[in-house]
């Protein structure tokens, strides 16, 4: 550092004093900080309810968002053609979500609004 930026007690670059934070950030906002951890704490949940309702075999209808409901896919059977072995596959369980009517039309309606 040079005798002139030594002497005119501006500080570093790079480096801020406490005092050269503006007023309206705060380091840590503790109400934001709440919000978030709220939020993500009832999303959670809300997940995890919808979770066990499904594996118990009921429909979740959610109004406004849609309706959730577990599809059992049929199975069905394959064979190699070079070894001639058969398969079986399919079968699985698949988790199928209809959207609200209300959502839909508010979606379709405002895609010229983008």
């Amino acid at each position: 550092m040079n005798s002139s930026a030594r002497d005119s007690g501006a500080p570093p670059k790079g480096r801020a004093e406490a005092g050269d934070r503006p007023a309206e950030e705060p380091v840590f906002d503790i109400g934001r900080a709440f919000e978030v951890y709220v939020g993500d704490m009832l999303t959670r949940s809300l997940c995890r309810q919808i979770r066990q309702a499904l594996l118990k075999g009921k429909v979740v209808e959610l109004p406004g968002l849609g309706r959730f409901e577990i599809r059992d896919k049929r199975r069905y059977g394959l064979v190699n053609p070079s070894s001639g072995a058969r398969a079986d596959l399919g079968g699985e369980r698949a988790i199928v979500w209809r959207p609200d009517r209300k959502l839909l039309r508010d979606l379709n309606s405002s895609r010229g609004d983008v």
